[in-house]
């Protein structure tokens, strides 16, 4: 422990180092004013001893002088006591308010001059080494990615490290502690309906001393914008074990929820076209039928065969191909509505679901228009290549209740437009029924 003693009393000074010889306290000592305060601020000590008249400085400014450095400077106050004497006595309201912690006399007794000295600067050094180790934890917080956010018995927020406020958008901790938890970070789901206090896995955490590990929430920002998060929430306990709050680690998992996505979405799509795939065709058809069964209502079934493909393939190789199938997808894109679905089920047949229809001349009319821009010319690079489609049309229920026979009774149809010569619309009739296939071509 170190120890400033600012005193004029020589003799005084030797009597105090007597008293501390064995106590451990490193002392150093200015025989006036300034020097006291050039040692002030070259040596960081835990005690200020200071005698009342001092030269040059007296002890009274030079408390103050030292006040205000500490201020300035933002530094944790360094107790000061005031040495009086019989000559020089001074009222305890003007100490005070010069800045002096406690009085002592010069007189008091050895033992009582030990014990004042040593207790306060042996609670000064222990503040000090708690500064430096809060420092030292806050440096370790606030150097971590993930968001940490503590919570008291209450469901009230006593701290937050840097990445926490970043993420969570408040300007400073300041701002946020105070506040409830779940009402500024945790209050609705994604739904905008409002996330009850009761269904909150970090108050249940409060309420059974229970650790969490939560792999898909939201969390609030301040501007009321949501964002994934994954977090762990453990209690906080003391030395006993008696629970004080819950700690919560948390990090923002919006990268990966869209990396998972794409994960997805490359799985039901074609990365050439774009278009949904077969594994993404069938989720839509029985969406579709769920629909229509609800509704009482049709849906089409197009099966689309580009006509003269190999031929292009054939001529000017796979990387045209590509880019020609690349354009026929687009196309079909901008045929159909958002409420329609079409797919790319190999490599030049489509099939698309025309969805509400009200019977099969609606299924023919659309499908004849499809023909129609396929037929266009297309623009590939320095070349333009001409191919047609040859449409095979059924429709639910009328002529399947399943995606297997719908889909096969499409294809069938499909043929038939193709045994035409292909540039063609085929209605799909059963060989049972009255015929009713119709063509639509050149």
């Amino acid at each position: 422990m170190k120890i400033l003693v600012i005193e004029e009393d020589q003799a005084f000074v030797s009597h105090l180092k007597s008293v501390l010889r064995r106590s451990g306290c490193d002392i150093h000592v200015a025989n006036d004013g300034q020097k006291g305060l050039n040692l002030f601020c070259t040596e960081e000590v835990d005690l200020i001893l200071v005698g009342i008249d001092l030269p040059v400085i007296s002890g009274l400014e030079l408390t103050a002088t030292i006040r205000d450095i500490e201020a300035m400077q933002q530094l944790s106050p360094t107790p000061i006591i005031v040495l009086t004497s019989e000559d020089h006595a001074v009222d305890c309201v003007t100490a005070v308010r010069a800045g002096a912690d406690d009085m002592l006399a010069k007189t008091v007794c050895r033992d009582v001059l030990k014990a004042k000295i040593l207790a306060f600067a042996r609670m000064s050094a222990v503040k000090r080494q708690l500064g430096i180790t809060n420092g030292m934890l806050n440096n370790i917080l606030n150097s971590v990615s993930e968001g940490i956010h503590v919570l008291d018995m209450n469901g009230t927020i006593i701290a937050e490290n840097a990445a926490a406020i970043e993420m969570l958008g408040w300007a400073d901790k300041e701002s946020l502690i105070g506040r409830s938890g779940h009402e500024t970070i945790h209050h609705h789901r994604a739904d905008r309906f409002a996330f009850p206090v009761e269904d909150c896995p970090i108050y249940a955490t409060l309420g059974d001393g229970q650790s969490r590990h939560v792999v898909d929430d939201l969390f609030w920002r301040k501007d009321n914008a949501c964002f994934p998060v994954e977090y762990k929430c453990a209690p906080l306990r003391d030395q006993a074990g008696n629970m004080y709050g819950v700690t919560v680690v948390f990090r923002d998992i919006s990268e990966r929820k869209k990396a998972e996505r794409q994960i997805v979405y490359l799985a039901q799509h074609c990365s050439l076209t774009d278009l949904p795939n077969r594994l993404l065709f069938g989720d839509r058809f029985q969406q579709a039928t769920l629909n229509a069964k609800r509704a009482q209502t049709k849906f089409a079934l197009l099966f689309v065969d580009i006509d003269h493909f190999k031929p292009v393939n054939d001529r000017y190789g796979h990387a045209v191909g590509d880019s020609l199938l690349e354009h026929i997808g687009k196309r079909l894109k901008q045929c159909f509505r958002k409420s329609d679905t079409v797919a790319r089920v190999g490599g030049d047949e489509f099939v698309a679901i025309l969805a509400d229809v009200r019977g099969i001349e609606d299924a023919a009319s659309f499908a004849e228009k499809v023909r129609q821009s396929i037929e266009e010319p297309f623009q590939i690079g320095a070349r333009v290549l001409h191919v047609s489609a040859s449409i095979g049309v059924a429709v639910y229920p009328d002529d399947g209740a399943d995606e297997q026979s719908l889909r096969s009774n499409a294809d069938q149809a499909m043929y038939q437009a193709k045994s035409r010569g292909g540039n063609a619309v085929a209605i799909y009739s059963s060989p049972s029924s009255t015929m009713r296939s119709q063509f639509f071509d050149q």
